[in-house]
């Protein structure tokens, strides 16, 4: 547990020489950047501070010329064109009914291969 204090030659390392207005990450980079500390502890160092150093990979949004209502009027003559589609295929359909081929279901003989000792 108090490995971490002391480097190899069983001397007390130096303290961490932060100034007052030092917040957590200065501390964290402190850490793992300093080689008299077990490699165990600066790797917890450098993870904790990993994503305050780093961005994360994020969605983005793409953005048009295109206004919000230019694009809402679109999508509503789309939506018209797809009903007017809808209806005129829904009398095509109506007005020629074709018969569906059923398959009787097969019998439900015992196979001896199957069956329990």
């Amino acid at each position: 547990m108090f490995s971490n204090l002391f480097d190899a030659d069983n001397k007390k390392s130096e303290p961490l020489d932060l100034g007052p207005e030092a917040i957590s990450l200065d501390l964290l980079r402190a850490v793992y950047r300093d080689p008299t500390l077990a490699l165990t502890t600066r790797m917890r160092a450098a993870i904790a501070a990993l994503p305050h150093e780093v961005p994360r990979l994020a969605v983005t949004a793409q953005v048009t010329d295109m206004g919000v209502a230019e694009l809402l009027d679109r999508r509503l003559k789309r939506l018209e064109e797809m009903k007017l589609i809808e209806a005129n295929g829904a009398k095509v359909i109506d007005a020629q009914p074709q018969p569906v081929e059923t398959k009787p279901p097969l019998a439900r003989t015992p196979d001896r291969r199957f069956r329990r000792f």
